[in-house]
């Protein structure tokens, strides 16, 4: 199940990327927060898809999927995470994705 949550937060990401292709900063900002204000930084796209790009990196193992790091969490956790944060009202997100209700989110 992990290297289809990848592939598809993969496909993801490229639309995302690709919407934010040629927009000027400044239309990614809350209205109100100038870009002058440090805070400005957290809403670009390209440092949040260069996040989102480095965690999928982060699983170069598809194959992971099922086993548990030392806190007995899932190892896919954090892209699950991902998945049902950012991207649940996407067509393509599976309900199966969604962090397990005992799991921290």
């Amino acid at each position: 199940m992990t290297a289809e949550l990848i592939a598809w937060l993969h496909e993801q990401i490229d639309a995302d990327e690709a919407a934010a292709a040629g927009r000027p900063a400044t239309s990614w900002l809350p209205e109100g927060l100038s870009p002058d204000n440090p805070l400005a930084a957290l809403y670009s796209p390209a440092r949040t898809l260069a996040m989102r790009r480095d965690l999928l990196t982060a699983w170069r193992d598809p194959d992971r999927s099922g086993t548990q790091g030392q806190d007995g969490h899932d190892t896919d956790w954090p892209l699950r995470v991902l998945a049902a944060t950012a991207y649940s009202d996407r067509p393509g997100y599976r309900e199966e994705w969604a962090p397990a209700d005992d799991e921290p989110a």
